[in-house]
């Protein structure tokens, strides 16, 4: 009877065993192995354990805080208007307009696209002699080659990243939205609140939580970009749109400086996690003052 009684309650764990185990192969492993990876360093094809050596020498050179930089910015912009954009798209559809079906799937188009092949689209628009934003566009910079100056290319990548993103966030906030109770709007209609104050004591009030798990997530795409990075500017002109995310990737993958690239990775990695505590946390406090 107590065999029988282990059996039932080890059961569960038995079948979440394979998952975790991928789980812990794909993604636990590769993280250790990369805090491994930071405190190496390959000479003459040996392995030289160096601690935090890769560390000091990247926080002690101008290259990696005018990555820092460029991560920063592109995180804001992209971030704060992705969200607003998505909000609005997802009000839109939610206010049950006619054809919704077809709008959802004209937004999705650009997320089933790959991030190299809406790189791809987004640099030929800005090609200068062919380029079709960039002959809409130009005569407003003075007919420079837009793609070619530092804000210009931040901008287009920020611009080509939002166009992409925009139907993910518009599915979060189109279902936090309709988790809203309706009888909640027609005892506001009842009251008088209507349009605008409908919104603000409403509607912003119970999709907070899940625009906050909203910008965490495109929070962390933006720091982990790098294909759309990679194939519109390809980090120029000079390194002015070479963000963490792509910095890594040359050091580890062009230039083949593994031990380097790992202790970028590292950083990366802390980074993404501090971000998302911090989102965390807020919305801990916020569901606190709301109960």
């Amino acid at each position: 009877m107590k065999s029988k009684i282990s059996l039932n309650s080890s059961y569960p764990y038995l079948l979440s065993l394979p998952a975790v185990l991928l789980v812990a192969s794909v993604s636990i492993y590769p993280t250790l192995f990369s805090f491994y990876l930071s405190m190496t360093r390959f000479r003459s094809g040996a392995v030289q354990f160096v601690g935090l050596k890769n560390f000091s020498i990247l926080l002690s050179t101008s290259h990696f805080y005018e990555s820092l930089s460029a991560t920063m910015v592109f995180l804001v912009f992209y971030v704060a208007i992705t969200v607003i954009v998505s909000l609005l798209v997802a009000l839109m559809l939610n206010s049950g307009i006619a054809a919704s079906g077809l709008y959802m799937t004209v937004i999705f188009l650009p997320w089933i696209l790959s991030e190299i092949t809406s790189g791809v689209v987004w640099r030929w628009f800005f090609y200068r002699d062919y380029g079709i934003l960039q002959n809409l566009l130009g005569p407003l910079f003075d007919n420079a080659t837009i793609i070619t100056t530092p804000g210009g290319a931040m901008g287009i990548v920020t611009a080509a990243t939002i166009w992409r993103s925009v139907s993910f966030g518009m599915l979060l906030l189109l279902a936090g939205l309709q988790t809203i109770p309706k009888e909640v709007y027609e005892a506001a209609n009842v009251d008088g609140a209507v349009g605008f104050i409908q919104f603000r004591r409403i509607t912003w009030p119970l999709l907070f939580p899940t625009v906050i798990v909203t910008t965490a997530f495109l929070t962390i795409q933006a720091v982990n970009n790098v294909g759309m990075f990679l194939s519109i500017t390809d980090g120029g002109p000079g390194r002015a749109t070479e963000v963490l995310s792509l910095y890594m990737y040359r050091e580890a993958i062009q230039y083949f400086n593994l031990g380097y690239g790992a202790s970028l990775s590292v950083l990366l990695l802390l980074l993404n996690a501090v971000l998302a505590a911090v989102y965390l946390r807020f919305l801990k406090r916020e569901n606190a003052l709301a109960a």
